[in-house]
């Protein structure tokens, strides 16, 4: 009796075929677990059964954060290599370095939504043009002369509110670099345009009837808090909107669900619609306004801002400024190659990326009978 194959394995030989052919080229990430189960109409546990059979064949390797990569048996590296041996090795003839402050959080930076889609795109693109990409962290307290003499980079993306003695530092041993989600006038910048993105958003829950906001913001210090706030009361102030409800967070859902909960119990009249500045943190909203027993949006609407992945499976379906990180990585990638072949083409730049609005299930027209207090029983 011919043998049945299961759906894992279904799906194990197509990509194996795909490896094998080409199709998936060595070094390259192959599609989220995700995609993948949509491909095959199957669910994740299916897909990463077969993930790991690609492992056990030394055909892929699991990055933490990032992906799955194509990483042929003749082609992996030892895991004593250094990082410049492999890429050697691997025939890339140039290495990028991404660096990301540390969380203020318990977390993992590449491991958050937004810069793991970042990385994902940028170590793409970089791939794409014959270049290693490496990304780290940079602590206050990192040696970072150090780093640079151990490793060669033919370029530094530095991502959100790096260090500024870090910067210099590259600088000052004459490393192209770009600095990415935040602005230095030391060299080009590179940022998603938060201030037009917010004001899109919030001209739309106006144009719904909402008069009443509460703003969750993100950590004072970073320029995209400062020019989402911009673009909310510019907006506000443009239709004579009453002051909002504010309170800041660190970016994390859970941080968010807290101080929502702190601010809705406490709030008289209560918002009819939240603002989290990013996807995260409007997440951690949702979570609070269903354990206080309001529901989206029909008692309140919830936004965001970033679009990542999360968000368009979030109940209810979130809806958000779609900040386009993959254009964002490709627009720092390509300006640090014109440092790479030019240098000092560019000293000073700041370029923004268009947002846009993803509009999906979270935010509707303000209740009529919603009233301050209806829930306050059911708060926990």
């Amino acid at each position: 009796m011919a043998h049945t194959k299961l759906l894992y394995e279904i799906v194990y030989d197509t990509i194996k075929a795909k490896i094998i052919s080409g199709a998936y080229q060595n070094g390259e990430l192959l599609p989220s677990e995700r995609e993948i189960g949509e491909e095959h109409a199957v669910d994740r546990s299916t897909v990463r059964k077969a993930l790991q059979m690609l492992v056990d064949d030394r055909l892929v390797v699991k990055l933490a954060g990032i992906g799955t990569k194509v990483c042929r048996d003749s082609e992996c590296h030892d895991p004593k290599e250094t990082p410049v041996e492999s890429r050697l090795r691997s025939g890339m003839h140039g290495t990028i370095g991404f660096f990301l402050p540390p969380s203020v959080h318990r977390t993992d930076r590449i491991s958050q939504p937004f810069y793991s889609s970042l990385f994902y795109h940028t170590e793409r693109e970089c791939r794409t043009n014959g270049y290693a990409c490496f990304y780290s962290t940079l602590d206050e307290n990192d040696n970072f002369s150090q780093v640079l003499q151990r490793q060669h980079f033919d370029g530094i993306l530095f991502v959100s509110n790096t260090a500024e003695k870090f910067i210099q530092m590259a600088i000052d041993t004459k490393i192209p670099c770009v600095l990415v989600n935040e602005y230095n006038p030391k060299l080009p910048s590179y940022l998603p345009d938060n201030t037009n993105g917010m004001i899109l958003m919030c001209d739309y829950l106006i144009g719904l009837g909402h008069t009443t906001f509460a703003l969750i913001t993100g950590i004072n210090s970073y320029l995209s808090t400062r020019e989402r706030f911009v673009g909310c009361m510019y907006t506000f102030s443009k239709h004579h909107i009453e002051a909002p409800y504010i309170a800041s967070c660190d970016w994390e859902p859970d941080t968010a669900c807290r101080i929502t909960k702190e601010l809705l119990t406490a709030a008289d009249p209560l918002p009819t619609a939240i603002i989290g500045f990013n996807d995260n943190i409007a997440i951690g909203c949702l979570r609070a306004a269903s354990e206080l027993g309001l529901r989206v949006p029909q008692d309140i609407s919830i936004v965001g801002f970033d679009d990542i992945e999360q968000s368009r499976y979030a109940i209810p379906a979130l809806t958000t400024v779609h900040s386009n990180i993959r254009e964002l990585a490709l627009a720092s990638v390509q300006g640090l190659f014109l440092q790479i072949q030019h240098p000092g083409a560019l000293t000073s730049l700041r370029s923004y990326v268009p947002s846009s609005l993803m509009i999906r299930e979270s935010a509707a027209a303000p209740s009529s009978k919603a009233t301050p207090g209806a829930y306050t029983s059911t708060k926990g």
